[in-house]
């Protein structure tokens, strides 16, 4: 399976190794075609690093016409803090949009921004409310981790705000987990659908 994910420098696997990265991790697990498109500093509104990418995420997203995604995992970032929420919600709805228009068969998940071991700000939970807005809005499925960091200091680089790498474990097992039971959630629903359908054409021969 392709996937494609975009992110901030957590994503990315910022201090480490890039195998260290949580999409890595979670690639080599399940045998992902991986291409990650993550830059450090960036955000739907934020630029990234100049010396990386200097990009948004919809600059990103604008980017990506020659790939051929399955899935595409898409992330909050608290890089995005400060940011008009008004601006920072129109920002994510064109990223989303973006990648809906460019690949219209893919599966798109929009996580939650993970916050390290300390209380998050306020407005992670407008960012993440705009993160799931967005992606349902094109038919995408958001998922919220939680803050799997949360209280654990050892988990995090002397930056107090990067994951180290069995911090970046801790992400992957917890993001892989909610996407496996979403991808199952989803599933079930699809069969049910699809008997409800098969039960309504027979009754419906039963009646003529």
């Amino acid at each position: 399976m392709q996937v494609l994910t975009i992110g901030d420098s957590i994503m990315k696997g910022f201090g480490l190794t890039p195998a260290d990265a949580w999409p890595e991790l979670i690639s080599a697990s399940n045998g992902w075609d991986l291409t990650t498109l993550a830059c450090n500093g960036a955000g739907f509104l934020a630029p990234g690093n100049p010396d990386e990418c200097g990009d948004t995420f919809v600059d990103i997203s604008r980017s990506t016409a020659a790939l051929h995604p399955d899935l595409i995992i898409i992330e909050g970032s608290s890089n995005d803090f400060g940011e008009s929420n008004s601006q920072l919600l129109a920002a994510t709805v064109t990223a989303l949009a973006l990648l809906r228009s460019e690949f219209p068969n893919a599966e798109i998940i929009g996580l939650s921004t993970v916050w390290s071991e300390t209380e998050p700000p306020a407005q992670l939970a407008d960012i993440n409310s705009q993160v799931q807005q967005a992606v349902t809005a094109v038919g995408g499925h958001y998922l919220d981790i939680g803050q799997p960091l949360g209280g654990h200091p050892e988990l995090m680089q002397d930056d107090d705000v990067h994951p180290t790498v069995a911090g970046q474990a801790v992400l992957a097992g917890t993001i892989q987990a909610a996407i496996l039971a979403e991808q199952h959630a989803t599933a079930l629903q699809k069969k049910q659908q699809q008997e409800l359908e098969q039960e309504l054409k027979m009754m419906s021969r039963w009646a003529a």
